[in-house]
C-alpha cells in the first residue's frame, strides 16, 4: 500500500533530503575518520604468533615467538639465522626456562 503524497509535498521532501544529505555525509565522515585511523594503526601492529622451535634457516617476522634452549623468545626485528639471545635487540626473552631441583 502506497501513501498518497501530493507532488508538491514530494518535491519538498526531496528538497529537504537533498539539502540534508551533504550535512549528514560530513557528520558521518567526521565521526568515522578517527575510527578508520585507529583500525589502520591496529592493523599495522605485528601479529603475535608462536612459530615453534627456533630454526636457523627460517625468517622470523616481528611478533614471532619461538622456543629455544627451553625458553620462549619474542622477535622484535625481522631476521634469519640470528639465534635468540644473540644479535643485540633482535630477540627478547619472554619466558625463562625453569631450573632443575
Amino acid at each position: 500500500m502506497e501513501a498518497k503524497v501530493s507532488p508538491q509535498r514530494r518535491a519538498e521532501i526531496e528538497g529537504l533530503v537533498k539539502s540534508l544529505a551533504p550535512v549528514i555525509g560530513d557528520f558521518v565522515l567526521a565521526a568515522i575518520s578517527p575510527l578508520k585511523e585507529r583500525i589502520t594503526s591496529l592493523e599495522r601492529r605485528p601479529v603475535l604468533r608462536y612459530l615453534g622451535v627456533w630454526d636457523a634457516s627460517r625468517t622470523y617476522p616481528p611478533g614471532s615467538f619461538v622456543t629455544h634452549a627451553g625458553s620462549v623468545w619474542n622477535c622484535d626485528v625481522e631476521n634469519a639465522g640470528v639465534r635468540p639471545g644473540e644479535g643485540g635487540n633482535i630477540w627478547k626473552l619472554a619466558v625463562k626456562r625453569g631450573g632443575s631441583k
